[in-house]
């Protein structure tokens, strides 16, 4: 049978369900915890509680149960400040479904017993819209935090799933707790958006997901004065399948081992001294980052650099601009980084004596790879009027890496420091001019030629019907090994012959990077047109 949520009830159905339930909307009648929690008492699913436009007192947490909205009437003209005397969650929400939270403020009052802003476990379908929290400081509780949805530790069960906080705003968020953050999705919190919210002074970070919280889309948020950490969005700990798109962060993006994760059009910028350790942090594998900029106040633009396997990666069209340490830095450790593609990605200006950098003297330079790196391709990519060198290189070997119509030009120090090359390395119409030195390290051909790609599209793209795209490979000697596609949106896909589903309509950018059996790769890219 259908239910409600799939907007499909059949009519004589709905005509039952329609007479049987009638909404009611009850108004509080007070200004205390005790007057909410009658209105909440009162109410039944598909009732809204209102609050008026008042400040109220909330000595106790407020409880919305299943099928209710608890709406204000504004975020500055409906106000919930914390007045409790033991340490409490000022909204908590357990074991519930389909419940709002809308129009209104939490003022913590900087009392360190108010613990969290909203709390929720084990729900599904939480909606948290325009809704304030400030003023929350440490206290005995881990955070604070102004929402935190979580499961269990370690089981990663009864998670919050199917929920949705837009639009809302986070000010003074544990600004003197290490773990103090926005919004926190956590064991097994899955399938949950983060959208258009504005987080203001944090002690960790400003939206942080872990363990297991997979599916998550955060998109179109602002984030300044992240502290502690400086994690302005972080995923960690198998937060597969995740979209981090059109963000404005002061610093460090962090896909913490997880895999088959988009990251699109976000700026990572500080333009007021501080300065973060990364801007874009990538561990995991089948990693696609496009059209991001990091601009200003991180220490390190591009980090690889972890003991899991950093495998199977796309950046396109990213720019990392005046960094204080290394434009990028690329390390293998125990899992190794291995099948890389970077187009038209710019490392620039990265500078020497600004902030606190944690290897001084070796600051300065464009792009530093550092270890167990393999199978690197770099295809038209930049590397300009840095201050020290435009490459450096320290693992003893090149392993098969090529560099394409790239340019390394106007560097301070020389175009290339790097041992002479003993695996596979070529260089491809790239223009090496005014750097203090512009020798490169001599070329070692591959055993291979480099395979030519293309890809085929079936069916009309309409948004909402699918489309099935085809990788090909022509010019190399080995078959197709692995594909990984970006479709300009969504999460990324993996294999030869994919379907992809666009739900709005617009042009997107089609990408598929196929690797063959040695290793080497090709890109193939195509534009879409999706119609209504």
């Amino acid at each position: 049978m259908a239910s409600l949520r799939d907007g499909c009830l059949p009519a004589v159905l709905c005509l039952l369900t329609c007479a049987a339930v009638r909404a009611d909307t009850i108004t509080v009648q007070g200004l205390g915890s005790a007057a909410i929690g009658a209105a909440i008492e009162q109410s039944k699913p598909g009732d809204t509680v209102l609050l008026p436009t008042a400040t109220y007192r909330l000595t106790e947490a407020v409880l919305p149960k299943s099928g209710i909205r608890v709406v204000g009437a504004g975020q500055e003209q409906t106000v919930l400040q914390f007045a409790g005397e033991a340490d409490m969650v000022m909204v908590s929400l357990q074991g519930c479904a389909d419940v709002t939270i809308a129009d209104l403020t939490l003022d913590g009052m900087s009392d360190p017993r108010a613990g969290q802003g909203i709390a929720a476990y084990n729900c599904r379908a939480i909606e948290i819209r325009r809704v304030t929290i400030r003023n929350l400081v440490k206290g005995t509780s881990l955070g604070p935090h102004g929402i935190h949805l979580s499961g269990d530790n370690p089981t990663r069960e009864k998670g919050v799933t199917d929920s949705l906080i837009a639009d809302c705003t986070m000010e003074s968020i544990g600004v003197d707790s290490e773990w103090g953050a926005g919004v926190r999705l956590s064991w097994g919190s899955s399938l949950n958006q983060v959208l258009n919210c504005t987080i203001r002074g944090t002690g960790r970070g400003g939206i942080l997901a872990d363990n297991g919280s997979t599916d998550l889309t955060i998109c179109g948020n602002r984030v300044s004065g992240s502290g502690g950490e400086k994690l302005g969005i972080e995923v960690w700990g198998g937060c597969d399948r995740c979209v981090i798109e059109d963000n404005e962060i002061d610093h460090w993006l962090s896909i913490g081992g997880c895999n088959t994760c988009a990251v699109r059009r976000n700026t990572i910028s500080a333009t007021d001294g501080t300065f973060g350790f990364i801007g874009i942090e990538a561990i995991g594998s089948d990693l696609v980052f496009t059209g991001n900029t990091v601009d200003d106040g991180q220490v390190i633009g591009l980090s690889l650099s972890n003991v899991d396997p950093m495998w199977y990666h796309y950046y396109g069209d990213n720019t990392f601009r005046r960094c204080s340490q290394w434009g990028a830095q690329l390390q293998g450790e125990a899992g190794g980084i291995a099948y890389l593609y970077l187009y038209r990605c710019r490392f620039i200006e990265t500078t020497v004596g600004r902030g606190t950098v944690p290897y001084p003297g070796d600051e300065g330079h464009g792009f530093r790879i550092n270890g167990n790196t393999s199978h690197l391709v770099l295809e038209e990519c930049e590397f300009a009027g840095n201050a020290r060198l435009g490459l450096q290189v320290t693992t003893p070997t090149p392993d098969y890496w090529s560099f394409l119509r790239c340019r390394i030009t106007g560097n301070k120090g020389a175009a290339m420091a790097a041992p002479p090359a003993q695996d596979a390395l070529e260089w491809v119409d790239c223009l090496v001019e005014g750097n203090a030195g512009d020798d490169l390290t001599a070329p070692k051909p591959f055993a291979s030629p480099a395979p030519i790609a293309s890809l085929d599209l079936t069916g009309t793209p309409r948004a909402g019907e699918p489309l099935r795209f085809t990788a090909r490979m022509g010019g190399g000697r080995s078959p197709i090994s692995k594909v990984l596609w970006d479709f300009g949106e969504g999460i990324p896909a993996v294999g030869e012959a994919v379907e992809h589903t666009y739900t709005q309509p617009g042009t997107y950018q089609v990408t598929a990077i196929l690797w063959d059996a040695s290793g080497r790769a090709a890109r193939a890219a195509r534009s879409v047109t999706v119609e209504p």
